[in-house]
């Protein structure tokens, strides 16, 4: 199932280098921090959502126990994205990506390029399931460790390092990284004026 939102890339940055990493990264982001929105925040919201971009079959439900899945997933994903950007792991919620993915049966599939892990579930935890496939074979092809978390600390939103030396440190160098120069350089001035 293929995700088909209409949302631009993070904050005018380049898209990932596959459809999985970008639909990955669209997840993560229904969770705005700088305007306190979150796109699934309640089941029928992650439902819609999922229909949306035709994740679900039709006639699937979306229950709380589902949802509260789909958010542990989901921030578990920020936080991963939060330490490839050199921050120090929330363990808290990656234990619980971690005990929510335990339970998320995916399969080993032969193709001609290679192998591929899909999900063995449907509905949401076939969703989810893709989402943990996606990082198991980005970090196998090592694609991984330039997903990001923005390290705005009122962003937080899930990006595609796309530099030669994987420094980027922003989901956009003329929003999050002026915004982030600024704040350092006003910083240098108060203390240079009270020295």
């Amino acid at each position: 199932m293929e995700l088909q939102i209409d949302r631009p890339t993070a904050h005018g940055r380049d898209p990932g280098p596959s459809h999985e990493l970008n639909r990955l990264r669209d997840f993560v982001n229904t969770n705005d921090v700088e305007g306190d929105e979150d796109e699934l925040g309640t089941p029928q919201l992650l439902r819609a959502w999922l229909l949306a971009g035709k994740l679900i079959p039709a006639g699937a439900t979306v229950d709380a126990d589902a949802h509260r899945r789909a958010i542990a997933i989901r921030e578990g994903l920020r936080a991963l994205g939060s330490a490839n950007n050199g921050e120090p792991i929330d363990v808290d919620r990656v234990q619980a990506l971690n005990r929510v993915a335990a339970r998320l049966p995916v399969v080993v599939t032969a193709q001609p390029d290679g192998w591929r892990l899909s999900p063995a579930a449907t509905g949401v935890d076939g969703f989810l399931a893709g989402l943990m496939a996606t990082v198991a074979q980005s970090m196998a092809d090592g694609s991984w460790s330039r997903v990001k978390a923005c390290r705005r600390d009122t962003c937080r939103w899930l990006f595609f390092d796309h530099s030669r030396n994987r420094s980027g440190t922003w989901c956009s160098m003329a929003g999050c990284g002026s915004r982030m120069k600024a704040r350092a350089y006003r910083a240098r001035q108060r203390e240079a004026a009270s020295a």
